[in-house]
This record gives structure tokens, sequence and C-alpha cells, in this order.
């Protein structure tokens, strides 16, 4: 059709026209005026969750208005333009044929509340494969396979998720241990395999929930957190790290006496990761040190 519309047919195109026994001129005046849309600018007006409310012309009018419910279902519209506004929360789009919403990798049907295919991530998305974030208000999932909360930590920097970092932010859980206890699954193999350490910060947010910093590497036997800061309106309650891989003449399966100092002396809790796969914890309230076996990976595994 590009062809035709170019008048610039190909000799193999025109060869199988005439397999049919066409010509480019019978084909050509069978097509169709082309439809060129009047292409207009609006600028977006969206709440706290992203959810567009009007859509404004350059000469500050209002072309397109719309009311949700709580959930971020369109409830009504004023649309005098005749526009065809389709986004809803972030990452949707609202397809009228079908009803449901559009999420990148999956459907949302707004009805039930839920997605109606199964999350391609798997288990890795949590336990419920049709599970859609119910809080809007503080959480989203705009790629349709994860929910990401509403931190505002600055602490998330990675492709798409470092674009909408001022309303998201990493992994949020409701303990500091549980917090410390994810980053370090999710370094503790890259730490054997290259034998270094890693490491970072375990920060409180405004609504008590608690994430790590991206983790920093060191060297084969040691790592400085110092230069180190959680996010602006969040708080420093704890460290982590891991001992990467075993070294003879090192007992690279608990902390160090430096590592208990330092955190005596920075007055934050300390999480650790070490080659057997122990989770150890220093407590400077409770001033203990305890070890958990085999709660973590304990060998290399390239992924």
């Amino acid at each position: 059709e590009g062809e035709l519309r170019r008048n610039a047919v190909s000799e193999e195109s025109r060869a199988w026209l005439a397999g049919c026994g066409l010509t480019p001129e019978q084909m050509a005046g069978q097509l169709e005026p082309e439809y060129t849309p009047q292409r207009k600018i609006h600028l977006y007006h969206c709440d706290q969750r992203g959810l567009p409310l009007a859509l404004i012309t350059p000469d500050n009018t209002v072309a397109w208005r719309g009311e949700y419910d709580e959930w971020g279902n369109l409830s009504g519209e004023e649309n005098p333009a005749h526009l065809e506004q389709v986004i809803r929360l972030p990452g949707q789009q609202y397809d009228e044929e079908s009803g449901l919403y559009y999420n990148r990798h999956r459907y949302y049907n707004p009805g039930q509340g839920r997605y109606i295919t199964q999350d391609p991530i798997g288990l890795r998305g949590g336990w419920n494969l049709y599970n859609y974030p119910l809080n809007p208000v503080s959480e989203i999932d705009p790629l349709g396979l994860s929910m990401w909360d509403d931190a505002k930590s600055g602490s998330c920097t990675d492709g798409f998720c470092n674009a909408l970092s001022f309303i998201i932010g990493p992994s949020k859980f409701d303990s500091e241990e549980d917090a410390a206890l994810d980053a370090l699954k999710n370094i503790n193999n890259q730490s054997i395999c290259s034998g270094t350490e890693y490491g970072g910060l375990i920060c409180k947010d405004v609504k008590n929930k608690y994430f790590a910093t991206t983790p920093i590497s060191g060297t084969n036997d040691g790592l400085t957190l110092s230069a180190l800061a959680c996010p602006q309106n969040t708080t420093n309650s704890a460290d982590y790290h891991t001992h990467g891989m075993e070294e003879a003449g090192y007992e690279n399966n608990k902390f160090s006496p430096l590592d208990i100092s330092d955190n005596y002396k920075n007055y934050r809790n300390g999480y650790l990761g070490t080659p057997d796969g122990t989770f150890g914890k220093v407590d400077i309230s409770y001033k203990t040190v305890t070890y958990q076996k085999n709660k973590l990976t304990d060998h290399c595994e390239i992924r």
C-alpha cells in the first residue's frame, strides 16, 4: 500500500500483482483516501495518583475533563471537543472495544479489580499471579509486572523506574530486617562470584516503611559506607553488607570486630550476608549479635 501511495511500485511488487492478474493502476484506484488526523497540542493536568483530570489547550481552554472513583475508574467526563483520552493510572491505556485497561505486559479488568492474565514474571511479582495493587494512592504497577511503592526516595535508578522516580521508589517492607534480607538475597550471589564485598544502607520513610539503597562495591577485604546517605525525608536505621567468598585465614561467616564497632559508632543496626549463606544481625539496642543459617545463597551461580 505504501508503494502505491508513493507511486513507487517495485519490480517485485509489479511481478506479484501481474501473477494475480492485476496492475498497479488498478490497485491504486481501489485505495481509500488516506486519513490524516487533525493534530493539536493538549496539556495534561493530573492528580496525585497520576490520573488525568483535564486536557488543557495552549489558550487555557479545558477541552476534556474527567472524574474517577477511588480505584481509578472513569465515572464521568465532559468532552465538548470529542477527544479520545485513553490514559488512566500510570502505565494504563483504556481499550474501548474490550473495556479493559492495557498495562503494557497484560490486561487489567477494572470491574473485577484484577488482571485477566498471569504475571509474565511469575512469582517474582508476588504470590498472586493475577494481583493488582488495590491502593493506587500509594502504589502503582505501570508495567503490569509488580507494584512499586510511592517512595519518592530517590533510590530508584534503573531505566523506566528512574524515569518515574519522582513518584516511585524501591521495594518497601514493614520491617528493617525484611528490607535487609531482601537486599542481601539480591547481591550475595554476585558477591560470592566476584569475591567482592557489597553493601548499602537501610532507610525508613515517613510511612514507617523500610527500603535498601542501591548497593555499592568495595574490595575483597573491605567496604566503606561512610559516604552514603539516605534520601531526603527518610532516616537511616541500619546498614547491610556482604563478605564475598571464603578465604583461608579469615572468619568470613561472622561479623568482624570492626563491623560491630562501626555499627555502635554510627548508632545503627548492621546486617551481614556470608559466603555460607548465613544472615547476621547486630542489634545495638539489645547489644546482641545473631546469625540465621541457610537464609541466603551459599555458592556462585552464574545468572
